[in-house]
């Protein structure tokens, strides 16, 4: 494919417009580095730049203001602007020529503004899926090595969500297993929509140091692994979350239970979440009733109330924890 094809397919595939094999067949591109990887990084940066425009804002008015403005200034026939040699042009313009610029520039930012925001909100779903994908793979290379098993804790006899004056047990410190065998970078763990907090790795770290630096939640695996080849798994392996954008069910170290039956992550302005499927699909999702069957994928099935305490009721019972604190 030719170098402008390339653009265009890299495009399509941060925006989100890629079926799942293109994109499927583009991720096993970038894995092989080159300059496909490089045009990849390239463009990234380019739309995360339009993050410079998430906070702007047209005030309703600002056509009439800027009208009238322009029509009460005594020397509005005078319109100064700088060479880019760095001299001063002046132009003669008349009242209504200005204002008809000053209201040409105003539509066209009313109407450029939200769709950058919009191409903003889309590139950053794009890179959070890579993300997610990227996660999935390191879970992957990880049961490669551990004779089909996914990350997994101890047991924990203490509960999974931080409130003052217990011991408290982390999830997180599951996942946290991939950065430190070096299958996963930090980076990946932080949803860009989010604003995750980077970190730099040191010998003595056992978890992500805050909730900032993961912004997904992962399947309880304290003392309860996830097998891949397990045959009640197996055949539900592409309905069977394990992975997604932050549970906004249980944060800061309490449950929050006028979320528990609708809510979606709060990562994402646009409400949803990238969620990673056992056999290593990715899927952007506006429900929460997306396991196997049409389990919720944030709470026990059967349970209403939380302790801190609770684990999966089956094997297929996806239930999905965030970082205690």
């Amino acid at each position: 494919m030719s170098k402008s094809g390339d653009e265009q397919l890299l495009i399509d595939f941060i925006l989100g417009r890629c079926d799942e094999p293109v994109a499927e067949d583009v991720r096993r591109r970038l894995e092989s580095g080159g300059e496909f990887a490089l045009l990849h990084e390239g463009i990234s940066r380019t739309f995360a730049a339009l993050g410079l425009c998430e906070s702007a804002r047209m005030p309703a008015d600002l056509c009439e203001r800027t009208l009238a403005r322009v029509s009460s200034s005594g020397r509005a026939e005078v319109l100064q602007t700088v060479h880019p040699s760095g001299g001063m042009l002046l132009s003669r313009f008349s009242i209504r020529e200005l204002s008809a610029l000053a209201a040409a520039a105003v539509i066209v930012v009313g109407i450029l503004l939200p769709s950058l925001r919009q191409a903003h909100r889309l590139a950053n779903r794009s890179l959070c899926a890579n993300n997610v994908w990227a996660v999935g793979a390191a879970l992957n290379h990880y049961a490669n090595d551990s004779e089909g098993n996914f990350p997994s804790g101890p047991a924990a006899t203490e509960a999974w969500l931080h409130q003052p004056g217990r011991k408290y047990a982390s999830n997180s410190a599951v996942l946290f297993l991939l950065v430190r065998g070096r299958s996963a970078s930090p980076e990946v763990f932080q949803c860009p929509s989010a604003g995750g907090r980077a970190f730099v790795l040191s010998d003595d770290m056992t978890d992500f140091p805050s909730p900032q630096s993961i912004n997904y939640s992962y399947q309880h695996s304290l003392n309860t692994p996830v097998r891949r080849d397990v045959g009640s798994l197996a055949t539900v392996a592409e309905q069977m979350v394990i992975l997604a954008d932050t549970t906004p069910v249980f944060t800061g170290g309490t449950f929050r239970p006028e979320r528990a039956e609708r809510a979606v992550s709060e990562n994402h302005p646009d409400g949803g979440q990238n969620v990673l499927y056992l056999d290593g699909h990715v899927k952007w999702a506006t429900d929460c009733r997306i396991g196997v069957n049409g389990d919720n994928i944030w709470l026990v099935e059967g349970v209403s109330n939380y302790t801190g305490k609770e684990k999966p009721a089956s094997p297929t019972d996806t239930f999905l924890l965030p970082h205690p604190e």
